[in-house]
């Protein structure tokens, strides 16, 4: 039988269940499938703490640049990065500082 509400903590849980809008956890399910692609993480962690183009991103992780626009173009779709036009050149970051801590707390969790 699933505990109801004489259990001793359902209302804690129910409080728990309210906190988390359940239509969000979809939209951060989608986050952390964007960012299990390897190509994507290290575009992500290219991007740490930094503005950077296209080539550079290219030639720093030593991924043809056709494919880093791909990837990039689903990164900013999803919301995740953003770029700033500078002459011809678009220059890339992280959309904010929430991603940036996103990854960094990841690293920090496999040390």
């Amino acid at each position: 039988m699933i505990c109801g509400k004489n259990c001793p903590n359902y209302q804690k849980i129910n409080n728990k269940k309210q906190e988390i809008e359940l239509n969000r956890i979809e939209e951060l399910s989608n986050i952390f499938k964007i960012l299990s692609d390897n190509t994507r993480l290290k575009i992500v962690c290219a991007l740490l703490n930094t503005e950077i183009r296209v080539s550079d991103i290219s030639n720093t992780l030593n991924i043809n640049r056709t494919t880093v626009s791909h990837q990039l173009k689903i990164l900013r779709d999803n919301n995740l990065v953003k770029y700033t036009q500078k002459g011809l050149e678009k220059y890339y970051s992280l959309r904010d500082p929430h991603i940036e801590q996103i990854i960094l707390q990841g690293i920090d969790h496999i040390k």
